[in-house]
């Protein structure tokens, strides 16, 4: 027997169950009714059907969607949720219009039920709606999609990253403040990122799509530019041939563009060099590796010209770096 077949079996045994629970429990409200004369009437049993029906349609769409989703997971990935998920949004619904149809409420006590339970659910699970609602507004709307790489910025999910010492941020590069990750799930009321640290952030539907998502999956562009910074010296630095040194140092990257920033001291110049990362590529080994050769590059710069470094940046060894000039002249 294949695992599929295994699988399917499995579901169907556990919807079987489920029917027969159902169907356990309406008979024995019957049988203590009778024997305890509890004087049920017909508008009650009708609800009691309706209640019944509402409960093993949701645990039966549960079933079902939940091994549609692991069938599929093989195939399509992250994508199976997607469709295990529609699947129990449908089953649902429909759960409640069978319910409806079948319970045969009374009108009387239906508008009645209806108003105290509108209420009270209406306040109680006004949070619940609003992050369902907000659920299928994501998954219809494609808000965002299952597999894509985004970063959030709200309010309601609270950020702060790291701007101590300030000096080191005396920088134009743009911040997104929000939590960013691979988005795996995208359930009825909450969607599932795993961030880069590896840690998986559930974030409430509501919250999601009143957020504002920087999408980094390539749609409109296949280029990924990360920056890569060094503080140089300006005793150590030729500005006339720095951009080509940089360019020779790092080589085996994609270089997109070498600019520069100033640096608070104005004793050093902060170098940005902005290199394109190839399509699979994990962008923090390719930084790793530029960042390493690019302090190599300024370490050996820094032993070249260590007594004009010393001296003009250091403010030591001047007698050196003076005698150094006598000599060159």
């Amino acid at each position: 027997m294949t695992s599929a077949r295994r699988l399917w079996l499995l579901a169907i045994s556990k919807v079987a169950v489920a029917v027969v629970a159902s169907y356990a429990t309406y008979q024995l409200v019957k049988f203590l009714d009778f024997h305890l004369r509890l004087g049920i009437t017909p508008d009650i049993y009708g609800a009691l059907i309706a209640l019944i029906t509402v409960v093993t349609g949701v645990v039966i769409s549960n079933i079902i969607g939940n091994t549609i989703i692991i069938h599929l997971k093989p195939t399509l990935k992250e994508r199976a949720f997607s469709v295990g998920n529609v699947v129990k949004i449908l089953g649902f619904l429909f759960s409640v219009i069978i319910a409806f149809t079948i319970g045969r409420v009374g009108a009387e006590a239906a508008v009645l039920g209806g108003t105290v339970t509108g209420l009270i659910l209406g306040l109680a699970l006004q949070p619940v709606l609003g992050n369902l609602f907000a659920g299928l507004v994501v998954l219809t709307t494609r808000f965002v999609t299952v597999g894509d790489v985004v970063r959030i910025a709200s309010t309601g999910l609270p950020y702060q990253w790291a701007f101590l010492p300030a000096y080191k941020y005396f920088s134009p590069d743009y911040i997104v403040p929000g939590y960013k990750g691979r988005v795996v799930e995208i359930g009825l009321f909450y969607t599932t990122l795993i961030l880069d640290t590896g840690q998986e952030l559930r974030i409430p539907n509501s919250i999601l799509l009143n957020s504002g998502v920087v999408d980094y999956t390539p749609k409109w562009s296949e280029r990924k530019i990360i920056n890569v910074r060094v503080e140089l010296p300006l005793s150590i630095i030729d500005f006339d041939r720095l951009e080509e040194e940089i360019k020779e140092v790092l080589s085996e990257f994609n270089v997109i563009a070498v600019d520069y920033t100033e640096q608070s001291d104005k004793d050093h110049v902060i170098i940005r060099i902005k290199i394109e990362v190839p399509e699979d590529a994990d962008w923090r080994d390719i930084k790793s590796k530029a960042l390493k050769s690019v302090l190599k590059y300024r370490e050996s710069k820094i032993l070249d010209k260590f007594y004009k470094y010393a001296c003009l940046t250091r403010g030591v060894l001047c007698d050196a770096f003076n005698k150094q000039l006598q000599r060159s002249d």
